[in-house]
């Protein structure tokens, strides 16, 4: 069988070939070293007879040998720019390179190079506390922080914010406070006064409200403890935590210069002692809800509140009012690891979470503190849940700097679309919309970039709209565990026609309930979707006997779902042991419950839009371009009727009008005594009468002689 020509007509090919020869067989041309710093020429040069590319080339080539240099070759795409070097181990000083470069007549231009001085676009304080702000920037555990850094790259600090903390006073003259300080949004009401300065105290205790203003606005490159989220935004405080706290108190405190700040920082609530069932009174409930329809000139006062520190007690904040109020930003606590620490509260109703304290090993919040009594201006221990709000507070004043005009409604809807998931192990669900919560941690983790950047793009959401079901008598006995007592209300199209809902946002249950021990009730919601809310835990602390009587549990876990559908109530008594060992087997009794939904028109459809368009706009394209959406210009509202003098102003001038009221009728008895004795009433009225007798009639005419000499001088 004669053999293939194929391998021999290969071999010649290759042996005739030298282009391919060199191609396989030799290695591939390496290019030239790039020059050593300081010993580079660029020129740029032309020839008269518009030569080709290889004959510049072979021009740059001679002009550099010429000159004592070599060629590197063309500078990227410039044409006609090269880059010629010191030969190595020459004298880069030596004469006449640069001579000869200026008389050649090819050379248009050169120039020697030199080192330039470039520094990187990221952020540097000289904050000493500020390498330890782990929620910030965490070097340890990479991307276990806020996110914030790429927002400030952008100048993007808060400028133009206010944020009000409500607590136990405000030590504004510190260095880390003293420049973002506002004196208009601030006030003391324990004290009535303007000045919201925080009272010594016997436990040295009175530090809190300085440490929440810290983590928001503290002050940076002063040279002096840490750096605030929002440290371009301005603080103000109002004290009212340091004495007896009323209802009228709480509700002032609430729409205090309501026009100046825009949000408002709450790191307190009930007592977490797992028994307890209180939130805002009727005057607070009133002020809450006109903050968020007139405040920031009726886009909304925004209302952060810490979720709360009873987990040690199993506490569950569906229990705190102020956490369960649809008005309200509700935020949770996750430790430097995306745990939920020990001593956080989980809820249906926390829209997320983020960082704060965990256990003993792991690193608290740094941030500044009052120098006061034991005080250093600064704490590497601030902890809890009141430590997670303000850092949520700080966060929307810089979304509110990208667009001011975010209602409070807005900000709620951006805190659900953007925030993250990280912990895997805690009871996730997915709901009818896509949105995923977790009683634990809510919507997840807060996340600065993303907030920032949805908060540019963001349309505002339609009008808040309500539905109120008839209210349900029931009368209906609570079975033991593990049956349950099921009630049942259909929501039709008909029904939300006159409200306009499409789709949710809170929905809430308010309940009576009679029970002989009030921590045995569990109930949870079922929304149209099947998505489950526990919106009451059972709390084996909590023996109260009342009850409950007109209590509203709220959830968020159904938000952006379809409002129509079935809405069931399912209640269950779990037997809990008495402390004498014995079983109480009295079981309580449903007697109304009432069901609200709040949403919108947004159709089902918006929602699963919006979503998209969040996740378009996490590239920061938007915030690195003059790109912004039109605000309008707000509600004109009337300004606050302030009373020109504090309480204890108008104490110390009524005081001062008693001395003088006082002196006066005194001088006034002086003067009119001796004229209510007359003469024949004994030997003190003759010396009243010869003293009166003593006295000169007053001669004009004797007068006249002395005015005529005053003329003459």
């Amino acid at each position: 069988m004669a053999s293939s020509p194929f391998p021999l007509f290969t071999a010649l090919l290759f042996l005739t070939s030298p282009p391919l020869l060199s191609f396989f067989i030799l290695e591939p041309p390496t290019p030239p070293p790039s020059c050593e710093p300081g010993r580079s020429w660029v020129v740029q040069l032309s020839h008269n007879s518009e030569p080709h590319e290889s004959s510049l080339d072979e021009l740059a080539e001679r002009v550099a040998l010429e000159a004592g240099l070599e060629s590197h070759g063309q500078i990227g795409q410039l044409h006609g720019h090269y880059l010629l070097c010191h030969v190595a181990g020459e004298d880069e000083n030596a004469p006449g390179a640069g001579r000869t470069l200026d008389a050649h007549p090819h050379v248009v231009w050169h120039k020697q190079e030199n080192i330039l001085r470039r520094s990187k676009r990221s952020l540097v304080f000289n904050d000493p506390k500020y390498p330890s702000q782990w929620h910030l920037h965490n070097d340890v555990r990479l991307g276990m922080d806020i996110n914030v850094t790429g927002v400030w790259e952008r100048n993007i600090t808060g400028a133009g914010v206010t944020v009000v903390v409500v607590d136990d006073g405000l030590q504004h003259t510190l260095e880390d406070i003293q420049p973002n300080y506002s004196p208009e949004g601030s006030y003391d009401l324990n004290s009535n006064d303007p000045d919201p300065m925080p009272h010594l105290d016997s436990h040295s205790d009175n530090h809190h409200g300085t440490r929440c203003a810290g983590e928001i606005a503290a002050v940076p490159n002063n040279s002096f403890c840490a750096v605030g989220v929002a440290y371009g935004s301005k603080v103000a405080g109002i004290r009212v935590l340091d004495g007896p706290l009323t209802d009228s108190m709480e509700a002032v405190a609430f729409n205090k210069h309501y026009q100046v700040n825009d949000v408002y920082s709450c790191s307190w609530g009930p007592d977490d002692d797992g028994r307890t069932v209180d939130g805002p009174h009727p005057l607070g409930q009133a002020a809450l809800q006109h903050g968020v329809a007139a405040g920031r000139k009726g886009f909304g006062s925004i209302f952060v509140v810490a979720s709360g520190n009873g987990g040690l007690y199993n506490d569950n904040c569906n229990y705190d009012g102020y956490a369960n109020s649809i008005y309200t930003v509700t935020v949770g606590a996750v430790d430097e690891n995306g745990k939920m620490p020990f001593y956080a509260e989980e809820c249906a109703s926390m829209l997320a979470v983020t960082f704060s304290s965990g256990g003993r090993q792991l690193r608290s919040i740094v941030t500044s503190d009052w120098s006061l009594q034991h005080g250093t201006g600064c704490t590497e221990g601030h902890t809890g849940t009141s430590a997670a709000a303000p850092l949520a507070a700080g966060m929307v004043a810089l979304m509110l700097q990208v667009r001011p005009c975010l209602t409070w409604r807005d900000v709620q809807h951006i805190i659900t679309y953007t925030a993250t998931q990280y912990d895997t192990d805690v009871d996730w669900e997915t709901n009818g919309a896509g949105f995923h919560h977790s009683h634990k941690h809510g919507f997840g983790l807060l996340n600065a970039w993303r907030l920032v950047n949805t908060a540019k793009v963001w349309e505002t959401v339609p009008v808040l709209a309500s539905y109120h079901s008839p209210v349900l008598r029931e009368g209906e006995i609570i079975p033991a565990f593990p049956k349950k007592l099921i009630l049942s209300w259909n929501v039709t199209a008909v029904d939300l026609k006159q409200s306009g809902i499409k789709t949710l946002e809170h929905v809430a249950v308010t309940v009576t309930i009679t029970h002989p021990r009030r921590g045995n009730v569990e109930t949870v919601l079922v929304c149209p979707s099947g998505m489950t809310s526990l919106i009451g835990a059972k709390r084996a602390l909590d023996t109260d006997t009342t009850g409950f009587t007109d209590w509203t549990f709220s959830t968020v876990r159904c938000w952006g779902e379809q409002a129509v559908g079935q809405y069931s109530l399912h209640v269950t008594d779990h037997i809990f042991s008495s402390p004498s060992g014995e079983d109480s087997f009295s079981l309580g009794t449903l007697k109304r419950w009432k069901l609200t939904l709040y949403g919108s028109e947004m159709s089902f459809q918006e929602v699963l839009d919006r979503k998209r368009l969040v996740e378009e706009s996490m590239s920061g394209q938007f915030l690195n371009s003059n790109f912004s959406i039109p605000c309008p210009p707000g509600l004109d509202i009337p300004p606050e009727v302030e009373i020109p003098f504090t309480f204890n102003t108008l104490k110390i001038l009524l005081l001062l009008g008693c001395f003088a009221l006082c002196c006066s009728l005194y001088y006034m008895l002086e003067l009119m005594l001796p004229h209510l004795h007359g003469p024949g009433r004994g030997a003190s009225a003759a010396k009243d009468g010869q003293f009166l007798e003593m006295q000169p009639d007053i001669d004009l005419e004797a007068k006249t002689p002395l005015i005529g000499n005053d003329d003459d001088t």
